[in-house]
């Protein structure tokens, strides 16, 4: 019989045992170490709230913002572009969190930031 190094029992940790019993049922060894403990959860979290906006930029001479959470801007042609528009939406703290291609020159992006 070879000396192999006993190893820690991952899978029975994350399913509480039940490997073991898998194990034991198809004639295998069963885990030789205990289950490492799940951490405790603190009692009292405070689940972080966010905000989130939508934005679709049209292209008119560069990128630019056309519609707001689904309300069109009134003079949007003149609206700053893109990396500006970015740039001003960091500064009162929304962060980008996805951009597509909504279809032909339009490109659709979601912003949040923590609820104050």
């Amino acid at each position: 019989m070879s000396s192999r190094k006993a190893t820690p029992d991952v899978l029975g940790a994350v399913l509480g045992g039940a490997a073991d019993e898998l194990a034991e049922s198809l004639g295998g060894p069963a885990a030789t170490t205990a289950p490492a403990p799940s951490p405790a959860a603190p009692a009292n979290v405070a689940l972080q709230e966010w905000e989130y906006r939508e934005v679709v930029f049209r292209d008119y001479r560069g990128w630019r913002a056309r519609v707001v959470n689904g309300i069109e801007l009134g003079d949007w042609k003149n609206a700053p572009t893109i990396i500006e528009y970015l740039e001003q939406a960091g500064r009162e703290g929304w962060e980008l969190v996805s951009m597509s291609d909504r279809h032909n020159n339009h490109k659709e992006a979601y912003f949040k930031r923590p609820k104050p």
